[in-house]
């Protein structure tokens, strides 16, 4: 069982700090665990978790950012 850090959530994510508790409230990121009154931590297999559930895909270039012919 490891917890993790939020800086280290935010390297294993590639979200920003702002962006994982807006996940969090809206209820689609794991909920850190209060470990000393001034301490969070994150379960790191609930975040590989909810890492590898993400869908892949690929993104599409918008048409202002390609190159003209």
């Amino acid at each position: 069982m490891n917890i993790l850090s939020k800086k280290e959530v935010v390297e294993i994510t590639g979200l920003s700090p702002v962006t994982i508790w807006r996940r969090i409230r809206a209820g689609d990121f794991p909920k850190p665990r209060q470990l000393t009154p001034n301490r969070i931590g994150w379960m790191e297999s609930e975040i590989v978790e909810w890492r590898d559930s993400r869908p892949v895909g690929q993104c599409e270039v918008p048409d202002n950012l390609k190159a003209v012919v």
